[in-house]
Parts: structure tokens; sequence; C-alpha cells
């Protein structure tokens, strides 16, 4: 099955509507990018090994996505400070 890589925007009323697609560049990257989403809800006190995800509200949602990324960045910066000329070109 193939994955829409795009993003699909409809202006109505000046609203934008669609679906947005986000594609994991490193497809080894996919596995750990789901353990650590598991991990942060699990802290949270949210159950997200279901499938379904109907029931969780936006906001719990949003919680374990923003503290993905402070978590993400958090490590850049320490393996960017540990070896800088990694980072240069």
């Amino acid at each position: 099955m193939a994955r829409n890589t795009e993003t699909a925007y409809k202006t109505i009323s000046g609203k934008r509507t669609g679906r947005r697609s986000s594609k994991i560049l490193v497809p080894e990257a996919e596995v750990a990018m789901d353990t650590l989403k598991k991990s942060i809800a699990s802290e949270f006190g949210i159950d997200f090994n279901s499938e379904y995800k109907g029931n969780l509200s936006a906001k719990q949602c949003g919680k374990v996505g923003g503290e993905m990324v402070r978590r993400i960045i958090e490590q850049m910066k320490q393996e960017i400070t540990q070896s800088p000329g990694r980072f240069r070109q």
C-alpha cells in the first residue's frame, strides 16, 4: 500500500481542511519513534498500545507529540555539544 507523502489542502471559506501526511525519512527509525511514543504515553498514563486511538483527545495526543519533539531536540543538542565537528560541513 502506497503512502500519501504530499500535503493536500482545500480552502473552504478561508479555512484549511484536508489531510496532512508525514513520512519518516529513515525507515529504520519508525520502530524507534513508535517505541518513544509509547514510552512517553505510558509516562503520562495514556494508552497508546491499541490500534484505535479515537478515544484519545487532541490534548492527550499533542502532549505526547510535544514531549517527543522536546526529547529529540534535547538529544540532538547533547550530540552536537559532544561532537560539534560531526555536524559541520
